[in-house]
């Protein structure tokens, strides 16, 4: 964890670095919130106990087959600690938009502590950028042509990611663990999943993975939609008896084990 004397000098970078890429893209360059741009500053002026949200801004970089979009996200802890970074594009197909982001964060790591690196970051992507989108352009013909009138009698496959981290303080509701249940076809699972691990976690794993050829996918679906689901017993504790009851109730009880590595009745569990 960071000291005090750090976060500061942290900040400091941070917005020298804004600074210096401001200049080189101050058309591209979009701040997500000046609000924090402003509490930053002031905190760096006049340091206090509170320190200031995480700073988020894009960069729009313009290639010769389209543009790429690398989204920031800046803890009080960068450049010590790595950045947040994803680069979007709608000229990318989800394949290559994930391999594009794999690649962008082996670039991260090897970077070097404590020193700035976004504009390493967006010099990579104008050097190589531009590659994921000729596949995708060249891909998308084969595509479509895949897309026959056969597609429909094709099974597709159905996917559920019970995701655990070690803990959500900001993403969704608080806990301690954190479990995230996601559910669909393959492609758009994973898709969710390489972009979410891509963030700053302590330790974020896939507890469970199921897999299933089917001929339709909303029929094997559990859930209707992305809610969060709680039943506190304190500040920060769950009601392990009323999930496991919730669990049931939607036939996923096995799963319950696997996250937890506990089973039992509803009453042992409540009272474990």
């Amino acid at each position: 964890m960071s000291t005090y004397n750090e976060i500061l000098e942290n900040l400091t970078a941070q917005i020298c670095e804004l600074e210096a890429l401001q200049s080189v893209y101050p058309k591209e360059l979009r701040i997500g919130d000046h609000g924090v741009l402003a509490d930053i500053n002031e905190f760096i002026k006049n340091p206090s106990e509170e320190l200031p949200q995480k700073l988020e801004y894009s960069i729009e970089l313009s290639l010769n087959n389209g543009t790429i979009e690398l989204l920031v996200g800046l803890s009080a802890s960068y450049p010590t600690e790595k950045p947040e970074v994803y680069a979007t594009s709608s000229s990318l197909n989800r394949t290559q938009q994930l391999l594009m982001n794999q690649a962008l964060s082996g670039v991260v790591e090897g970077q070097q502590a404590g020193e700035p690196c976004i504009y390493t970051l967006l010099s990579w992507l104008q050097d190589n950028g531009d590659d994921y989108i000729e596949v995708s352009i060249a891909n998308q013909e084969k595509q479509l042509t895949n897309r026959s009138k056969n597609e429909d009698r094709r099974s597709t496959i159905f996917t559920r990611y019970w995701i655990h981290s070690h803990h959500i303080y900001s993403f969704t509701l608080t806990g301690k663990p954190g479990i995230i249940c996601i559910e669909g076809a393959y492609e758009d699972c994973e898709f969710y999943w390489q972009k979410v691990k891509s963030m700053n976690w302590h330790k974020i794993i896939i507890r469970l993975l199921e897999k299933e050829d089917c001929q339709d996918i909303d029929s094997m679906r559990k859930f209707s939609n992305f809610q969060e689901i709680a039943f506190p017993s304190s500040e920060r504790h769950n009601d392990l008896g009323q999930l496991l009851k919730y669990l049931t109730d939607l036939n996923l009880q096995y799963a319950f084990k696997e996250l937890f590595g506990l089973e039992g009745k509803f009453g042992e569990i409540a009272n474990s």
